[in-house]
């Protein structure tokens, strides 16, 4: 935003040069126009040009060169103004992607430290170890009560053999 500010004062300076300068020139092209029409006359039987016409053409040489100049000028504020919008948008654009980000990241966070969300499967593999060793456990129970049952039928019938 600052640095459209200052382009556009240095804009604004410069059209105001250009504008005093060309008006600088016109003026002394017409002032001197008049004398320079009799200092062609005078110089009509020689082959050089009289000062003032001298003069004046390097004052329209001034001019042209101030416009070409001033279109130059014109043409890099345009593309500077092009640029600038360009990485302001961009930048813009970047922001409003790295807010929601932070966002979504907070929110993440938040999910994490309330337990909603779990990084590593280790407690789910550990409920399943669990309910698989409490199952062997009550088959090998059960394996134990046939067995003692076993053992005491066998007891009791060697028992009533001796």
């Amino acid at each position: 935003h600052i640095l459209l500010e200052t382009a556009s004062g240095i804009r604004a300076i410069a059209a105001a040069m250009h504008h005093i300068a060309r008006a600088g020139l016109i003026a002394g092209a017409f002032l001197f126009g008049g004398v320079a029409a009799s200092g062609r006359q005078l110089a009509l039987g020689s082959n050089e040009l009289s000062p003032v016409t001298r003069v004046v053409e390097l004052l329209q040489g001034l001019s042209k060169q101030i416009d070409e100049e001033a279109k130059k000028e014109e043409d890099l504020y345009e593309t500077f103004v092009c640029w600038a919008k360009s990485i302001i948008s961009q930048k813009t654009e970047s922001n409003a992607a790295a807010k929601a980000r932070i966002d979504t990241l907070e929110t993440y966070v938040k999910d994490l430290l309330a337990g909603r969300i779990e990084l590593t499967t280790e407690r789910a593999d550990l409920e399943k170890e669990i309910e698989t060793l409490r199952g062997d456990l009550e088959v090998a129970a059960e394996l134990r009560k046939k067995e003692a049952g076993e053992y005491e039928d066998a007891k009791a019938e060697m028992d009533q053999a001796i």
